[in-house]
């Protein structure tokens, strides 16, 4: 559901939480034996079969996150505010119309919803982990039961109001812990600092979420595993429901950072005194990233990086003690781009059995004796596309020659 606080007010039918189901659902109550009075239920994550995770690392279990959101968010701001906040004859008549005009004309009786708005409450037990628990596959985060016995049909019946607000900050802050594990086991492996890892997974995902409060509620499950956030309102979520507050903590933090309009702007032929600006100008302390590759990678991290070497260091730390310039490709293949490819001279790259011993021996490129050319193998270990040299460097190189 989107943006039920912002939308509501204006909209003919608003957001009448009893309206937020399957159809299907409004005809249970009455398909419960007779004297059923208590309905205990159970949200349980099934199966991790196509969850986008490393199998080698992941150990079956899920994070749970989100409900305490949808219990202040949906069953109490919704909930009292388009249902019980609103008369009977307003609320239930809202309900009475939609099911009528769709399922038939006194299909489904709303003697049960009258009864609940005269009560004025939901008369639910919730049960859980705590959330941010790891909880295996297969076992139930939380439960729900009624306290009422002429009030069990209301168990159920909020279960697809539930899972549509639920599944996804909970499977994203398992993806994000999931990633956690990944860029963890590699800082230790190569000696990188541990605090770095808190900026690694950063989420940029907010433009492609399914809405503002899609965004907000599954941003805030990616920072239970990391700081580093682009996802402005995923900071607001987090102290508007869990209590988080960011004058007193560091609840998610970003960069100042370009986009390809920013050096687009400053036109093919000014890219290099675009940079110059900003990082002496309008950063001349802390971090700022420069998306470099609005027309050629390779020329910023070789020749404007080192003509402009003076000025990135001689800028200065800011209150935090950062003063780097990230060069930042948004496309290609970031491993390659970093590192570079595994290369060998041959005698002539027509040589057909020096590039397959090449590739033998491990190589994923070869340089032309001849005539100074690089050349990527491909699968059959012909040379299918000509390299310039920064790219077989690799970033990470071209930028340590440099600085």
């Amino acid at each position: 559901m989107n943006a039920p606080d912002i939308l509501a007010p204006k909209l003919k039918n608003g957001l009448n939480p009893f309206l937020q189901a399957d159809f299907y659902k409004t005809g249970h109550p009455f398909q419960y034996p007779k004297g059923t009075n208590k309905i205990l239920a159970n949200f349980t994550p099934r199966s991790a079969r196509l969850a986008p995770v490393l199998p080698e690392l992941f150990d079956e279990k899920i994070v749970w996150f989100g409900l305490q959101g949808f219990i202040k968010e949906i069953l109490i701001g919704l909930f009292n505010r388009e249902f019980f906040g609103k008369p009977a004859s307003s609320a239930v008549r809202q309900y009475q119309r939609r099911v009528d005009n769709a399922l038939g004309k006194g299909a489904v009786t709303v003697d049960h919803l009258q009864a609940l708005h005269d009560l004025g409450y939901l008369p639910l037990e919730i049960r859980s982990v705590p959330e941010g628990a790891r909880v295996d596959i297969r076992v139930p985060p939380v439960t729900f039961i009624n306290t009422r016995p002429e009030f069990a049909w209301l168990v159920t019946y909020i279960e697809t109001l539930f899972s549509c607000e639920s599944w996804k900050p909970s499977t994203v802050a398992t993806i994000a812990f999931e990633y956690r594990k990944l860029l963890t086991y590699f800082a230790q492996l190569t000696g990188s600092p541990m605090a770095f890892v808190d900026w690694q997974g950063h989420d940029f995902s907010m433009r492609g979420m399914a809405g503002l409060y899609d965004a907000r509620k599954c941003g805030a499950g990616h920072l239970l595993s990391f700081t580093g956030t682009d996802t402005i309102p995923a900071i607001d979520y987090l102290e508007d429901l869990y209590n988080a507050d960011s004058d007193r903590e560091l609840i998610g933090g970003s960069v100042p950072a370009t986009e390809h309009s920013v050096m687009c702007l400053g036109s093919k032929e000014g890219e290099i005194e675009t940079i110059r600006r900003l990082v002496k100008q309008v950063y001349p302390a802390g971090i700022v990233s420069v998306v470099s590759d609005t027309w050629d990678f390779w020329q910023v991290v070789t020749d404007f990086a080192a003509a402009l070497k003076t000025e990135i260091m001689s800028r200065q730390p800011d209150a935090l003690g950062n003063a780097k310039v990230v060069f930042r490709p948004d496309s290609g293949d970031p491993v390659k781009i970093l590192t570079g490819y595994f290369c060998t001279d041959v005698p002539d790259v027509q040589d057909r059995a020096a590039l397959q011993a090449a590739q033998a021996a491990g190589f994923e490129a070869v340089r032309d004796a001849a005539t100074g050319t690089y050349w990527l193998l491909g699968e059959d270990a012909s040379a299918q596309q000509t390299l310039r040299a920064p790219e077989v460097k690799g970033a990470v190189q071209c930028l340590w020659d440099t600085f």
